[in-house]
């Protein structure tokens, strides 16, 4: 009648264990696609910085274009041709800015977010 109740002892550390390496491989595969994640956001990132410096070198292009092509003064009243398109390209490339700015905002509430799920994900286990 002794090993009765070691058996069931053992029985029920065998499931604490089984639920253990479940747990445990479940950690493991949200690591893994936070990894992914992770390498994700690195490389928009990088393409993004690089996106804007390709803006900003084409817009100082087209800077210089304008004022190679266009007149000092306009022959009418009103900015010169060089003037409004220097206005666009400046609104444009504060736009990227402000589109630059967004995505780093939405990049550190989705991370904000995964750390609050992988916070309460234990507790639901």
């Amino acid at each position: 009648m002794q090993a009765d109740p070691h058996s069931r002892s053992r029985g029920a550390l065998d499931a604490v264990l089984v639920k253990f390496a479940e747990s445990s491989d479940r950690l493991a595969a949200i690591g893994a696609i936070l990894e992914r994640m992770d390498h994700a956001q690195d490389a928009l990132l990088a393409n993004g910085h690089s996106l804007q410096g390709q803006m900003e070198n084409i817009a100082g292009l087209l800077n210089h274009m304008i004022e190679v092509l266009t007149p000092e003064r306009p022959e009418q009243g009103g900015p010169s041709l060089a003037d409004l398109l220097g206005r666009l390209i400046t609104q444009q490339a504060a736009l990227a800015d402000l589109m630059k700015h967004t995505l780093e905002a939405v990049t550190r509430l989705e991370q904000r977010a995964l750390a609050h799920a992988s916070l309460a994900a234990p507790g639901r286990a």
